[in-house]
């Protein structure tokens, strides 16, 4: 089964009667839930009457669990759940602002903007294989973050000076830096962050604290530069 584009449908103006819009929001989440049940199930390797057996009731009631067309009981719904070693996720999203409600606090639900869907459609990946890449490739194996947290004597100088600040968020404010085409200007850039005052790709050449050495900074935010190009360099 073709699993139904849930946001698109909501991005489509059906009606403006808002007993329709619901009646269709309940129907799309009837389909959502049902058919992820029965590939729980499935997954599991049980027939509908073997998981009735498990739940202490008859098949009957399974296969209402697992109809679409059917009211189901939120306490029904997670005591099959339970059953086949799953969780029920909720949330609540009002305009940009998304609640969770669920208390598994291991996985959290996001609000994804529809440019990650089409990346995804296009990468022949579902979303959350796509975005679980994305955040490992972000997270883990970052060129950039490796060393900065080794212990190169720039590393570990970079880390003194920006002691207060992650290796995550200097590493992405290094990257912009990288991007910019002219020489002179990623060695401004970097040294503007490692001054710790402006964010990289904003240009504030020698407004930098008069308590900073600027000849010192200079040569660091050089050093820096050459040892991230050694390591793109030997990336590609």
């Amino acid at each position: 089964m073709k699993k139904p584009n849930f946001q698109a449908w909501l991005q489509q103006k059906v009606s403006d009667e808002p007993e329709v819009i619901l009646a269709g929001k309940l129907e799309y989440l009837r389909l959502y839930l049902t058919d992820a049940m029965r590939e729980i199930r499935n997954k599991a390797g049980l027939t509908q009457a073997e998981l009735a057996q498990k739940l202490g009731v008859k098949q009957a009631a399974v296969s209402k669990l697992e109809s679409a067309l059917k009211e189901h009981e939120l306490e029904s719904v997670l005591h099959y759940l339970h059953t086949l070693g799953a969780d029920l996720l909720v949330a609540v999203k009002q305009g940009d602002d998304l609640y969770q409600a669920s208390d598994n606090e291991g996985v959290l639900l996001v609000d994804v903007p529809d440019v990650v869907f089409q990346k995804a459609l296009a990468a022949n990946m579902s979303v959350r294989e796509y975005v679980r890449v994305a955040v490992e490739k972000f997270s883990g194996e970052d060129d950039v973050v490796k060393f900065l947290e080794s212990n190169d004597p720039t590393a570990v100088k970079v880390k003194k000076r920006l002691g207060t600040r992650t290796i995550q968020e200097i590493a992405v404010e290094l990257e912009k830096c990288l991007s910019l085409f002219e020489e002179e200007d990623r060695i401004f850039a970097v040294k503007n962050v490692l001054s710790a005052n402006v964010a990289c790709g904003e240009s504030n050449r020698g407004n930098s604290s008069d308590e900073i050495d600027e000849n010192e900074l200079l040569d660091l935010a050089e050093k820096l530069l050459d040892k991230l190009a050694e390591i793109k360099g030997s990336a590609e």
